[in-house]
């Protein structure tokens, strides 16, 4: 029966042996399912780890030692099942050579496999170390071996202490037991014990097994905070959280798993904030700013590692003190100063606080950068908390560092330093130098931080384009002096860039640094570049403000201005200039000034006359180009209305209304025949003068001249250039508006209606005169004919003569009645031009071109004649009227336009 047993059990030993190895060498390979291969790990770790909880200390053998003693005892056991069991196991053992795997754990594989093998042996026959027990007893009381993981889910295979079996002994001392050579009765020695070794102290030693496994708890806590597996917690690869190990976690008790569940919440917010802090992770913040948010963040970190070395240190010194009093070379410990789970509690909720604001604040800046990165922390800034706060503002201070330092530059250098596009202000590379002022710099709007004001970005803004001017325009490389106080000021207080109240040290540099460059920038423009007398200039010229200069110039080239536009030269007008110039008050003006007019000939088109094509150019260079080269196309713009309005006044008092005068006395004796057309042509050209007249009086004095003075208060007052260069756009933009150029083209259209029924006036007149004095010349050469027939003595006319004299009367009769029709219909339509201006006037969002429209009807002449101005100007008549439907097509967001209800389809 014992045979059969011990048959039995080599079966089983063998079969055991042969499948963990099998097993073990497809885990390692990777040929196995993921949860066939955490079974079989478990089982290695298992068999590794006794179930007492303490380690296996390794065998004092070499690794081929241990595979030559298991093979012998397994060639001494035989053939099981027809099977050579030792040959089969060094098979096994040559595939796992084989594999990658750690020597030191492949070697205490075999001693484990040895120590099964010897362990089966009954008696102690064919026992491990039966010659040498003692000896190699105290080897295995004194060897350690550093500890080896098989993977990251079997658990630590320490060799630093002594594995107990259930009676108080190690496992090598209950093998040397078993073979004979372990303790003996000595009746020499004179304390109680066996042999010559005292009995172990199992007291002592469950204590300090129960303290090591207490502090070992701890540790993996501890190693916890800064993101590290241990032993009891392993990370889960998909949340990053730490989870217990089943396979350790089953000798903690319910309290002690949920406190280091709760601990491990450090190192989750830990391992975050370090995800960001890492460039390679790609998660992080961007540009400068993004550098310096992430290096806060490492400082952040190397706080925070501190604290935990802290706690390193006094549970190292805490194992010290507890060992001297184990060796008897101190006193005991004060359990104040151990470190436990309950102390890492009370102790962790400060860093967890900070590190969670910490995650939050990384999460808010992924992948932002500039001013955007620096609003999203300032949004942060609002807390009740004051650790929270005081993080915040260190972080905020630490991502704008960078950021003043580039507002510095660019205020007191006028450079930009911005390699990641993170500056609120950029410079567009492809604006030449001519546009420098207005378009080469501008702001970046989302760039902008939420705690910098418009108003101080614009300063920022201007500042450095003031320097950038001095520099590269006037050609002043030696900057202002005295601005090392507003650099260190600038530099060094960072903090209050972000306060809420702009009256701090540094707003005050700023402040100053503006008004410093733009009075050195505003001083020299007015004074050697004389940048308002430029501007008279351009007022008294290109806006016919110089009325004696315009109509000398007119009158100078009134031969010119009829020409077609083809052959007229922009040489031969030259001198006609200058002697309107040498003929005027204009001769008194500046001779700068006087230099830059010009007057040019634009490329005629079809039909173009002198009119059309000729114009005044007030020619700008340097500095002034600078300033004044994109107000240049709105003076183009604002000559055409005030040389056309100009032409009209030409038109009709030195053409109309002058040859009215002088044919009236000539036409006298054909009163009957063209009084009544004379008469009607009278009404109609004064009607028309006075329109004319208004509209002059109100564009160059109500308009030009009163926003002019106004312009000119301004400047005054002008304490930085921009503030001249913002009241002289604002003068263009009123005057354009005055002049009637603006986005309402039907006023534009209604008026130049008016304008063509003028120059059809003056061709109805040229031809009307011309048919009357073709029938005085006619009367005249029969009067002559008469008297010569008297002094021949042939007294009458032929018949012939008074039938051919009253067929021309008759011709004449119906041109004159064909004329008079065809000035009613120039009339009708003129009338009907201006009512249509009169009511874009009246319809217009502009006080002042409402009282104008008032003004040209203020005796109610069109508004009796039409419907549309007798009514009301309520929403309804506006509605219904034609103008209004212009208005529809012509001005789609005006307030008066009606939008139909969209249907949903």
């Amino acid at each position: 029966m014992s045979q059969e047993n011990s048959g039995a059990d080599v079966a089983g030993l063998t079969s055991r042996l042969a499948d963990l190895l099998s097993d073990l060498c497809l885990t390692i390979e990777g040929k196995q399912p993921p949860q066939v291969q955490d079974e079989t790990l478990a089982r290695v770790a298992k068999c590794l780890t006794p179930n007492t909880g303490s380690t296996y200390n390794s065998i004092p053998l070499s690794e081929h030692e241990c595979v030559q003693k298991t093979m012998k005892i397994l060639r001494a056991r035989g053939e099981v099942d027809g099977m050579d069991t030792a040959e089969h196991f060094y098979e096994l053992y040559r595939k796992l050579l084989q594999i990658k795997l750690d020597p030191q754990v492949r070697h205490s594989l075999m001693g484990y496999l040895l120590l099964m093998a010897d362990k089966q042996t009954t008696n102690g026959e064919a026992g491990l170390l039966s010659a040498q027990s003692d000896n190699l007893s105290q080897a295995l009381g004194n060897r350690t071996a550093p500890s080896a993981n098989l993977t990251s889910g079997v658990g630590s295979y320490a060799t630093g202490t002594s594995s107990h079996n259930g009676n108080g002994l190690s496992e090598r001392d209950a093998v040397d037991g078993a073979g004979g050579g372990g303790y003996s009765y000595d009746p020499t020695q004179s304390s109680a014990g066996l042999g010559k070794k005292t009995l172990p102290n199992y007291v002592e030693m469950q204590a300090q097994q129960k303290f090591d496994e207490q502090q070992e708890i701890v540790l993996n806590a501890i190693y916890s905070f800064t993101g590290v597996q241990g032993k009891y917690l392993k990370k889960d690869v998909v949340t990053g959280r730490f989870k217990l190990d089943p396979l350790s976690s089953e000798s903690l008790t319910t309290g002690q798993a949920g406190m280091l569940l709760r601990l491990s919440e450090l190192g989750y917010y830990y391992d975050r904030v370090t995800k960001f802090a890492d460039v390679s992770t790609g998660f992080n913040a961007m540009g400068c700013m993004g550098q310096a948010l992430m290096s806060k963040l490492k400082e952040e970190l190397s706080e925070f590692h501190g604290q935990v070395s802290e706690l390193h240190d006094e549970m190292n010194l805490y194992r010290k003190a507890q060992m001297n009093w184990n060796g008897g070379c101190g006193g005991e410990p004060s359990d104040k100063h151990e470190l436990t789970l309950f102390k890492l509690l009370a102790w962790y909720m400060k860093p967890l606080h900070r590190l969670q604001w910490l995650t939050k604040i990384a999460d808010a800046c992924q992948m932002k950068k500039g001013g955007e990165l620096a609003s999203t922390v300032y949004d942060l800034l609002d807390n009740g908390h004051s650790m929270v706060n005081k993080l915040v503002v260190d972080i905020l201070t630490a991502i704008c560092g960078p950021l003043v330092r580039m507002i510095s530059k660019w205020m007191l250098e006028g450079g930009i330093n911005d390699i990641h596009s993170e500056f609120f202000v950029e410079s567009l590379n492809d604006v030449g130098a001519d546009r420098l002022w207005h378009d080469k710099f501008r702001l970046r709007l989302p760039m902008l931080p939420k705690f910098v004001p418009m108003d101080l970005a614009d300063k920022i803004l201007k500042t450095g384009k003031c320097i950038n001017f001095l520099r590269e325009i006037c050609e002043m490389q030696g900057l202002m002096k005295g601005r090392d106080e507003l650099k260190k000021v600038m530099d060094n207080k960072v903090d209050q860039f972000f306060s809420y109240v702009p009256d701090t040290s540094w707003h005050a540099a700023v402040e100053t640094c503006y008004q410093q460059t733009s009075k050195h920038v505003l001083d020299i423009m007015v004074g050697p570049h004389k940048l308002l007398d430029h501007l008279q200039g351009m007022r008294r010229y290109l806006l016919l403000g110089q009325g004696d200069f315009v109509s000398i110039l007119i009158e100078n080239m009134k031969d010119e201005l009829e020409r077609n536009g083809g052959d007229i030269y922009a040489h031969d007008l030259s001198s006609m200039l200058d002697a309107a110039l040498r003929c005027t008050n204009a001769q008194y003006d500046d001779p700068d000034i006087l230099n830059h007019l010009d007057i040019v000939v634009q490329r005629p088109y079809i039909g173009d006359k002198g009119w059309d094509i000729i114009s005044l150019k007030y020619i700008v260079q340097g500095p002034l180009a600078t300033m004044l080269e994109p107000t240049m196309p709105t003076y183009k713009l604002l000559f055409k209305p005030l040389w056309r309005m100009k032409h009209m006044e030409f038109v009709l008092s030195m053409k109309i209304w002058k040859e009215q005068m002088g044919n009236a006395k000539t036409l006298r004796p054909m009163n009957a025949e063209i009084g009544k057309a004379s008469h009607r042509l009278n009404l109609f050209t004064s009607e028309i003068m006075h329109f004319i007249h208004q509209m002059q009086y109100y564009v160059l004095f109500e308009v030009i001249e009163c926003n002019w003075v106004e312009l000119q208060k301004k400047m005054q007052q002008a304490t930085a250039l921009d503030d001249i260069l913002e009241a002289h756009e604002k003068f263009l933009q009123t005057i354009k508006v005055g002049c009637f150029v603006s986005n309402e083209t039907d006023m534009e259209h209604s008026l130049e209606t008016v304008y063509e029924n003028i120059i059809c006036l003056e061709t109805w007149q040229s031809n009307f005169y011309k048919e009357c004095f073709q029938e005085m010349t006619a009367r005249q050469e029969l009067a002559k004919e008469v008297e010569k027939s008297e002094k021949q003595g042939v007294f009458g006319l032929t018949s012939e003569l008074k039938l051919q004299r009253d067929q021309e009367k008759n011709i004449f009769a119906q041109k004159i009645e064909t004329a008079c029709h065809g000035l009613e219909v120039i009339a009708t339509a003129y009338e009907k031009a201006v009512s249509s201006f009169l009511m874009a006037l009246n319809s217009s969002h502009d006080p002042n071109l409402q009282l104008f429209g008032t003004r040209l009807d203020f005796n109610e002449y069109y508004k009796k004649r039409d419907t549309n101005l007798s009514k009301p100007l309520t929403f309804e008549h506006m509605r219904m009227s034609n103008v209004f439907s212009l208005n529809n097509r012509n001005t789609p967001n005006s307030r008066f336009v009606i939008h139909a209800p969209t249907t949903k389809e």
